[in-house]
């Protein structure tokens, strides 16, 4: 058990660290397309080009290409030995990383430079044919394809664990200090302190609304039963205890919004911790969400983008929004303005849309252009 215990831990420790080393290699990739696109028109980096940039812009950009490459380099010689037990998106990476590399390694010079490339031996296709059929019967085939799935299983279980915990922590934090910490405190020291039990004028006016009704029941019930309307005596009497138990009520609803604060406070600083101790857990769940977004099909990313901007950009958000925010005012004890709430409307979704448009054309456009055609056909774009 201790030997099967011990296996295990080994098996998660290299899955953590393939995974490190691939989001290393395929971010430091991405940084150099990006500087590609933005400074010098999605072509290869030259050093000896001239930017129209300060020379301090220029040095830096340069820093970082050779910082980056060198760091695609590492992450490429370091997998090639592994790449049997990649998945699917991980080759993708693995690939975009080893399209960075080539782009920028020296090719062969010959005496005379010349215009074209001398021709392959054989297509590339049917030698990468040969290459499949010598890896499926390398003796050593097996064991790399279990180790594979191994480290796939470890890298699933490493990745529900901790979203488990950015999940359950936080939530489990903040119910159990907000019932037996913050709620008591506060309770114990609102009438010491004011500004845990500052008054709201929108309670004052549901007690003033609370209050007014409750005479109208007393006048509606006695003229139901047949009995004489109360005496102005015994009506302030019956007001006066009514309006003890709406004080007590607004006053418990006053410290409500406190209690909420800070709760959620204690709830951000958990979610804070377990990210902090957790950094190795998090490159992990971030290789699975990508493994699991990238592997859907054209068509169910496309599904997928229609959905969110639906909801939160298109024509029936602003009731969503209008509940969202009311939610979130009365969470934290603002009053719900509808100035505010329309003035956000009004502006918000926009910007949400405007930035989930420029993604789509300058990410999701070069990434898998495919979901993009899609997501036109969908739209019912031309």
């Amino acid at each position: 058990m201790a030997m099967r215990n011990w296996i295990s831990t080994f098996g998660q420790a290299n899955a953590r660290d393939l995974n490190s080393d691939l989001d290393r290699g395929y971010e430091a990739a991405l940084l150099i397309q990006s500087l590609e696109l933005e400074y010098y028109g999605d072509r290869p980096i030259r050093t000896e080009l001239e930017l129209s940039v300060p020379r301090s812009v220029q040095a830096t950009i340069l820093r970082k290409f050779k910082s980056a490459l060198n760091v695609c380099r590492t992450t490429l010689d370091s997998l090639e030995s592994q790449r049997g037990q990649l998945d699917m998106q991980e080759l993708r990476q693995l690939q975009l990383i080893e399209s960075v590399v080539n782009r920028y390694t020296p090719r062969r010079t010959a005496s005379a430079p010349t215009m074209s490339r001398a021709p392959d031996p054989l297509p590339r296709s049917l030698l990468g044919v040969v290459d499949t059929v010598r890896r499926q019967l390398d003796p050593t085939a097996e064991a790399t394809l279990v180790a594979g799935f191994r480290r796939r299983r470890d890298s699933t279980l490493i990745s529900l664990k901790v979203l488990l915990l950015l999940i359950l922590v936080p939530l489990l934090i903040q119910q159990v200090s907000r019932t037996y910490i913050i709620s008591p405190m506060v309770d114990r020291y609102a009438p010491d302190l004011p500004f845990l039990s500052y008054p709201k004028p929108q309670l004052e006016e549901q007690a003033v609304e609370k209050l007014r009704v409750y005479k109208a029941e007393i006048e509606f019930d006695a003229l139901l039963r047949g009995k004489a309307i109360p005496s102005q005596e015994e009506l302030q009497q019956a007001l006066a205890v009514k309006a003890e138990e709406l004080k007590e009520e607004a006053d418990s609803e006053s410290t409500h919004a406190v209690k909420n604060v800070l709760s959620d406070l204690a709830a951000l600083i958990a979610f804070v911790v377990v990210c902090v101790v957790s950094r190795e857990e998090l490159r992990v769940l971030r290789g699975f969400f990508d493994e699991a977004v990238y592997g859907l099909s054209d068509s169910a990313k496309a599904f997928a983008i229609i959905l969110f901007t639906d909801i939160f950009v298109g024509f029936h958000s602003p009731e969503g929004w209008t509940v969202l925010l009311d939610g979130i005012a009365n969470h934290f004890g603002f009053p719900a303005r509808d100035n505010f709430i329309l003035l956000f409307i009004a502006t918000f979704p926009v910007i949400l849309a405007t930035i989930f448009k420029y993604w789509i054309f300058r990410y999701l456009n070069r990434v898998s252009p495919s979901s993009v055609a899609t997501l036109r056909g969908m739209n019912g774009g031309g």
